[in-house]
Order: C-alpha cells, then sequence, then structure tokens
C-alpha cells in the first residue's frame, strides 16, 4: 500500500464538513477494501473502505446520528438487514419514500456537500461527497467529489495504482429521466444511471 500524500489546503477554500477537511488534510493510508475497517499501526491509520462505507462513516463521525438512527430504523422496517453502511441502492428505496424522512433531503440538482448516489441498471452504484461544483450547463456538471473508489477520477489526488480515499472530478449529464454517469477514469465508460442528491441533517 502506498503512502497517501497530504492533500493542498487550497481544497478547502469551499464549504465543507470540518471533520472531512480535517480526516483529508491528515497524512493515512487507504486501499479501497469491501473490509470496511480501520487499522491502527504504529499510530497511523489504515481505512480500507469502499465507497458507501467510507460514506456512513464520515457520517457516524460528524454527528448525523440522528440521520443515521433514521435511516437504519427505516431499513429495518422495510426488512433491510444492514450492518455497518447503506448501499446505494437503497437510496432509491429511500428516495421513493422520501417524505417519511426528517433528516435527509433530496433535491433536484446537486449541491455542495450532499451525497451523490449513482445506482446503475444492475444495482451496483457508486456514492460520495460533493465538495464543488465546477461547471454547471444546463443539465450537465462537472464536480469536485470526495470518495473512496478503485477507480480514480480526473485531476485526482490518488496516484498512479493507488485506490481508496481521495479528491477527484467527475461529470453528470442529464438523459431524459435518469442520467449519464462519467467516471473520468479511461477504464470505465460513461453508463447510464439513476443519480440521487441527498443531504443528511443533524
Amino acid at each position: 500500500m502506498k503512502k497517501r500524500r497530504l492533500l493542498p489546503v487550497f481544497f478547502w477554500e469551499y464549504k465543507m464538513n470540518d471533520f472531512i477537511k480535517k480526516f483529508l488534510t491528515n497524512d493515512f493510508q487507504s486501499e479501497y477494501s469491501h473490509d470496511n475497517r480501520i487499522d491502527l499501526i504504529d499510530d497511523r491509520r489504515f481505512f480500507y473502505m469502499d465507497c458507501s462505507g467510507f460514506v456512513y462513516w464520515c457520517l457516524e463521525q460528524s454527528g448525523y446520528k440522528r440521520a443515521l438512527v433514521e435511516v437504519r430504523a427505516f431499513l429495518r422496517k422495510h426488512n433491510f438487514i444492514k450492518i455497518n453502511r447503506l448501499f446505494c441502492k437503497d437510496f432509491a428505496f429511500i428516495h421513493e419514500h422520501a417524505d417519511d424522512f426528517k433528516y435527509w433531503q433530496f433535491t433536484n440538482q446537486p449541491t455542495e456537500n450532499c451525497i451523490l448516489v449513482v445506482v446503475f441498471p444492475d444495482g451496483n452504484g457508486h456514492c460520495m461527497f460533493v465538495d464543488k461544483i465546477m461547471r454547471c450547463d444546463m443539465d450537465s456538471f462537472q464536480m469536485r467529489v470526495i470518495d473512496s473508489t478503485r477507480y480514480p477520477h480526473q485531476n485526482d489526488s490518488r496516484g498512479k495504482n493507488e485506490t481508496g480515499v481521495g479528491i477527484g472530478e467527475i461529470a453528470i449529464k442529464k438523459a431524459g429521466e435518469k442520467y449519464i454517469y462519467d467516471s473520468k477514469n479511461i477504464e470505465i465508460p460513461p453508463r447510464v444511471a439513476d443519480i440521487y442528491f441527498v443531504t443528511p441533517k443533524r
């Protein structure tokens, strides 16, 4: 595993959750993994997390307890069994019942600091925090996002062959009732998907 580089301070000229700012400007190591665990070795934290595991952990650590309690109770009520994260495809079901939630707000467009959730037709997906909307042109958006991924994005803080937590740029474009999601990685072609923009509340 390669050492994670410190992220430049200029990334944080914009509004962002204080916890995530502090986390990403510290020295740490990270690798994309479905284990969703943190190891402490010689006082250094090693993060083994996938996208939803990282989002869930950040919400836990930064004070969104009511939002997490609310969504866990909702999923248990509907026979969803979760351990330590929310799956991307869960948000399609949550969105259908958005009026039942007090601490989760869905919007029609991305906003800075929201969670962007992508759900592909096969049920797989990806989720990330929106750090900055860099360009908005009619129904297309270019955004800088924070995520844990095995496929880094354009202008990414992760080096070559590095996976895990970092910052990079993605793009989405409206396509009828769905979106075209472009991860800006040459290994992953743009794909049609359902996309949800959701902001938890404390």
